[in-house]
């Protein structure tokens, strides 16, 4: 009984990493959200090969994988702004709420864009047609894939939608470079 009072006075001693998880979110929302752009943006300028599968797309696989740094960030400025041990369990929440914030400032941002670009959503179906259009598939199942993903892409213009699809991501991926944080950059308990 001794020691789970004690945990808890601990716990309740410790500073708070709501700081951390706020920069490192911001950071890396930013750098997210213009990562995006510039993959959105090549594939619109990029000429239709018929493809299925571009190294633009694998941009975008590399845009998601970056975005899985911030809680690696966010533990690593806790750790050495307080000069703390962090455990497993922290290290997760950290990676949790700093995915929660990265997919927030990103999707705020996304919005703000519409406004700097509307037709940004619509130069890429254009863009994703004539791939489509460009491909050695027949006509039925081209036309299938080129409905199927316009109208998903004009989806991810919501603001529910955006958040339904980064808020998981980037929350699980983040609580696993949190705990791999925690370990990386907390103190060695005494």
């Amino acid at each position: 009984m001794d020691e789970l009072a004690e945990q808890q006075a601990e716990q309740q001693n410790e500073p708070p990493y709501w700081t951390s998880v706020g920069i490192a979110g911001l950071i890396f929302g930013i750098i997210v959200f213009a990562l995006s752009l510039v993959t959105s943006y090549a594939m619109i300028n990029s000429e239709p090969t018929g493809s299925l599968f571009s190294p633009v797309q694998l941009l975008g696989v590399f845009v998601c994988l970056v975005g899985a740094f911030g809680a690696m960030l966010a533990t690593w400025h806790y750790a050495n702004e307080y000069n703390i041990s962090i455990k497993l369990g922290k290290g997760a929440l950290i990676g949790l709420f700093t995915g929660i914030c990265i997919a927030l400032v990103t999707v705020v941002f996304n919005q703000i864009w519409q406004f700097v670009d509307p037709d940004m959503t619509q130069k890429l179906i254009d863009s994703t047609i004539a791939n489509f259009e460009a491909s050695e598939l027949p006509d039925a199942q081209k036309q299938q894939m080129i409905d199927s993903t316009v109208q998903s892409m004009r989806d991810q213009n919501s603001i529910g939608t955006q958040l339904l699809y980064n808020l998981p991501m980037y929350g699980i991926l983040n609580v696993l470079t949190g705990m791999i944080g925690a370990k990386l950059f907390g103190k060695k308990e005494g």
